[in-house]
């Protein structure tokens, strides 16, 4: 059985990595919102809003983003600014 203090610092850092790692910051062309967006395959991408891109984007919804994000990650795969892991 691990000690609480280990068990404490191990879901620390899981939450670290799921949060934060290979997160890179993507600006919208069309409103200048940054937004932090990873690629963890060809058909997942994880985006976190932040208060200022919510603020900028006049297409934003809670629950589907922006409608024209997809085409600024797509970009940003093609210009190499975002990677899929092993791909």
């Amino acid at each position: 059985m691990r000690a609480p203090d280990e068990l404490a610092e191990r879901t620390a850092a899981d939450r670290q990595a799921y949060l934060e790692d290979g997160l890179s910051d993507l600006s919208c062309r069309r409103c200048d919102g940054v937004v932090r967006v990873k690629k963890n395959s060809l058909a997942h991408t994880s985006i976190q809003w932040t208060t200022d891109a919510v603020s900028r984007c006049p297409a934003y919804t809670g629950r589907d983003g922006c409608p024209h994000l997809q085409r600024e990650v797509s970009a940003a795969l093609t210009r190499g600014q975002l990677v899929i892991p092993g791909g």
